[in-house]
């Protein structure tokens, strides 16, 4: 066993956060750091340049995490059995140098105000009796004015594309009304506009909804960032999503973050390293992890401070796998916290239109080229008289359509038939001709969601698999049809020649492609019994160890987590480089 120098700050992971802690603690100090990434360093921009095979990233998830050698279980509820995750389906997590930000598509929200007090502001409105018995949904410890500063920040570091709606608490045209105040616009205008989200917006319009530009991590025009890194505009060449951008205009922690923290020398990215856990000293404070590397070896890297900084399921599953004297049943489980509040989120294509004589060009653009609407999001409406709580976004169907990968589910409820030449000769026919109206949605916490170590399986180390316990619940059916209904009103307004609508919510399946969206299972609180962490990611049981990612969300609002990731882990910088390493103890 190889044990190494002591240094400051070792995390668990290199990707997103961890290069965006590197980037804002090591320049302006004298601090040393180690990040430890279970994938390859490979993905360089080198890598990328003409990269439109999708036979190898597409279907064959060549950026992906080696779901053979540790991957995780599922069951629906706690009476089931639980069996391994095998084949890629509901979730894609990445790994190499940068992790998923790597191959993400870019969607780049803030989240609401409200969506910080989701359980405080339905009592408020419509009475504690409207929150489900088994809902533990709960608000953060932090408000959407806390993270505001760092929103803008992460969206100048990322050169971010879009249009604002609401500049100094003054409602724009065109943007979205509902979102939370700015400090500042947009540095860059929004990505060009599909032919279908052309479309749709102006569905939206004639029914007085509000659509709006996405937001976007991908620049739309050539940008130098506030680090010197200077980047050119999107190409629209329709390989976004699970590829590497060929011109770097997708902002990734190899575009943005890595650079400025590499450059101080006091850095240090090991690759092909797996952490099988956080050790502890007596008193129960972290002292280091121990991994081994891509030849087997083990080593011990001890730390002043530990940051659980990988996927959202792994991030959980290394503080259950980190037990001791100290913490029989993990790091940060000393009141039974870790594992609670796992969320997903709700992304279904409701409504689907054939049109016969139009073609959309699906095979260009990208994921954030489509139009938006928040008017059925969160509670920008009217539940009084719903049967349920929370809402989603509702988009046009992206770009991105490759010929090779269109899936032959494409024409359901479109045609009589699903095989046959005739069949494929309309799916040949048609494969650019049919678009949807996409939901997001919120994912409210339940008691019986949950995650903890499976008993049975165990990784290719022989550490036992996280099982993740998880399915809807009928407040997350009744607001599905609620929204089923508005797609399909929009789809209509956008007058296809025949359509398709899937009116209800099947159960969870875990073999079926959504979002690599999970969140929870380390979740911030304003005090230990009701969380893992305080509202900065550290462990309230043992506080040099921080955790970074979307595993700290109380519950999953109706937008893409990535973009509080990145506020939260800027504001996790700050209060580390400032405070904490200054004088360590719990943060307040």
């Amino acid at each position: 066993m190889h044990r190494h120098d002591p240094v400051d700050i070792v995390t668990i992971g290199g990707g997103m956060s961890a290069s965006i802690l590197a980037s804002h603690i090591l320049p302006p100090t004298s601090l040393r750091m180690v990040s430890l990434e279970q994938g390859p360093a490979q993905w360089t921009y080198p890598d990328f340049a003409h990269n439109h095979d999708s036979l190898r990233f597409r279907n064959r998830y060549a950026m992906m995490q080696d779901i053979s050698r540790t991957s995780w279980t599922w069951r629906p509820d706690a009476r089931s059995p639980a069996l391994p995750y095998r084949q890629f389906g509901s979730f894609h997590p990445g790994e190499g140098l940068g992790g998923s930000m790597v191959h993400w598509t870019a969607v780049l929200w803030r989240f609401l105000p409200d969506d910080f007090r989701y359980r405080s502001l339905n009592e408020e409105r419509y009475g504690t009796h409207r929150i489900p018995e088994e809902m533990t949904t709960q608000d953060w410890p932090i408000g959407y004015e806390d993270l505001e500063p760092y929103y803008d920040q992460l969206e100048y570091d990322m050169g971010a594309s879009g249009r604002a709606g609401n500049l100094g608490g003054q409602i724009l045209p065109g943007g979205n009304p509902f979102e939370g105040r700015r400090l500042r616009p947009y540095p860059n205008p929004p990505l060009a506009r599909s032919k279908f989200g052309r479309l749709f917006a102006r569905a939206c319009e004639d029914l007085e909804l509000h659509p709006f530009p996405t937001p976007s991590g991908i620049l739309s025009r050539g940008y130098t960032d506030p680090y010197g890194n200077t980047r050119a505009g999107c190409l629209y060449c329709g390989f976004c999503t699970r590829y590497g951008c060929e011109v770097g205009a997708k902002t990734s922690p190899l575009t943005t973050w890595l650079p400025p923290a590499l450059e101080t020398g006091r850095y240090d990215v090991r690759t092909g390293c797996r952490v099988l856990r956080i050790e502890t000293a007596g008193d129960g404070r972290a002292t280091g992890v121990r991994y081994v590397d891509s030849r087997g070896e083990e080593h011990v890297q001890p730390a002043e401070v530990v940051v659980c900084s990988a996927f959202t399921l792994e991030n959980v599953r290394m503080l259950l796998l980190s037990r001791g004297d100290a913490h029989p049943e993990g790091i940060g489980n000393d009141r039974g916290q870790v594992g609670r509040n796992y969320t997903y989120q709700i992304i279904q294509s409701p409504a689907k239109g054939l049109w016969e004589d139009e073609s959309f060009h699906f095979y260009m653009g990208n994921g954030c080229t489509n139009a938006q609407i928040y008017d059925y999001n969160a509670d920008n409406f009217d539940h009084a008289d719903l049967g349920f709580l929370g809402g989603a976004a509702i988009a046009a169907q992206a770009g991105q359509r490759e010929p090779i990968s269109s899936s032959t589910t494409l024409l359901d409820g479109l045609t009589d038939r699903q095989w046959g030449a005739g069949w494929k000769s309309m799916l040949g026919r048609s494969w650019d001709r049919v678009g949807s109206v996409n939901i997001q949605g919120d994912s409210p916490a339940y008691a019986g969601n949950f995650l903890d170590l499976d008993p049975t399986y165990e990784d290719e180390w022989g550490l036992p698999m996280l099982r993740i316990t998880f399915d809807w619940r009928e407040n997350e059916r009744e607001m599905y049809r609620f929204l089923a209904a508005r797609c399909e009103e929009i789809l209509r307004a956008m007058n296809p020649d025949r359509v398709s609508v899937s009116p209800e919510l099947g159960p969870y399946r875990i073999d079926q492609y959504q979002s690599t969206h999970p969140t929870g299972g380390a979740i911030m609180g304003r005090h230990p019994g009701e969380s893992v962490t305080n509202s900065y990611g550290q462990v309230w049981d043992t506080p040099n160890v921080f955790v970074t990612g979307a595993a700290l969300y109380p519950q999953n609002p109706g937008a893409n987590p990535s973009g509080t990731v990145g506020a939260l882990a800027l504001r996790t910088a700050e209060a580390i480089r400032d405070r904490y390493l200054a004088a360590p103890g719990e943060l307040l």
